[in-house]
């Protein structure tokens, strides 16, 4: 399973300048705030890897407004050189009616229809929602286009978050997931959930990759990104939200794990850990991209061993 970077198109550091990445994810919204020009999006990253675009749908929300899927359609034709671009979907909320569930999945559809028809790497974007049989539907409508791969969104709150949702949503979320695994030929991309918690889940699952920009906003906030999962603050800032503080025995077990997969810069850790931005988001990007080992203990070792017991079951593995 793929793990892909998702960063801003100017930003620092720049990982895949110190160690493979595999692929990188940016989006529209911060294509045209940056104004890259040309036709060439990897000229601006310093990147000869594969590039993926995702919708800016999230951000343009965040600042009050969302494209119209011609203005979108724009900004696509611009690039020649990203390998995929995103759907532009209308993520539903848990408190969603049916109708108003519909009201977007349509709207999303509509969005995907007119892209493919000018676009061939253009892949759906459908995000979960409790009301599972629903999504399926429309997955199927996806499908009907044979796409190369589809985009699974919306996980992250139910998932990661898991504060405003249903009980047991972890686990309800993650066995859609595995449905949709099951359920269909073509590789599965799962939006924003690339992390030592759940990478093992989605690896044992079949998933083919998935994303995070997290490696950079939590360096930002002064913290790394532990291997097996959470993160310890080591920036000696007054801790507002999120995580401990880090025990030498951390930094000791983080060093070891750098050590010992071949992080390049390890010899400066000790020295720009605690001091260095830019220095603790390579950390992180290392961490995400290299870290498959199953947590010790917690809520995430117990899914994982609940979804490696189901897919050891014969009608479960052979479905």
């Amino acid at each position: 399973m793929r793990v892909i970077l998702g960063t801003p198109i100017r930003s620092r550091p720049k990982p895949w300048l110190f160690f493979r990445v595999p692929a990188v994810m940016v989006n529209a919204f911060d294509i045209i705030r940056s104004g890259v020009g040309g036709h060439v999006v990897k000229n601006a990253l310093q990147y000869d890897g594969e590039v993926w675009m995702d919708s800016g749908g999230y951000q343009f929300l965040r600042h009050g407004k969302v494209p119209s899927i011609e203005d979108l359609a724009v900004v696509y034709d611009r690039y020649w050189d990203v390998r995929y671009f995103l759907n532009l979907d209308y993520p539903p909320n848990p408190t969603d009616s049916e109708h108003d569930l519909e009201l977007k999945l349509k709207a999303s559809l509509r969005n995907y229809e007119y892209l493919v028809r000018r676009f061939n790497n253009v892949l759906p974007v459908i995000h979960y929602h409790w009301r599972t049989n629903i999504i399926m539907k429309y997955l199927t409508k996806y499908l009907d286009y044979n796409p190369p791969c589809i985009a699974i969104g919306g996980l992250v709150p139910y998932v990661l978050i898991s504060r405003g949702v249903p009980k047991n949503s972890r686990k309800s979320a993650l066995e859609f997931l595995l449905r949709v695994r099951q359920e269909v030929d073509v590789c599965i991309h799962v939006l924003g959930l690339g992390s030592p918690v759940i990478n093992p889940i989605l690896k044992l699952m079949g998933i083919d990759s998935t994303d995070t920009s997290t490696w950079r906003v939590k360096a930002a906030y002064g913290k790394v990104v532990m291997p097996g999962g959470g993160e310890r603050h080591v920036s000696g800032r007054e801790i507002r939200f999120g995580g401990k503080e880090a025990t030498n025995e951390d930094l000791t077990r983080l060093y070891r794990f750098l050590r010992e997969t071949g992080f390049p810069l390890i010899d400066r850790f000790f020295e720009d850990v605690r001091t260095s931005f830019e220095y603790r988001a390579l950390i992180n990007a290392w961490v995400v991209l290299n870290c498959y080992e199953v947590p010790s203990t917690g809520v995430f070792r117990k899914l994982y061993n609940e979804f490696e017991l189901m897919l050891s079951l014969p009608n479960e593995a052979a479905r």
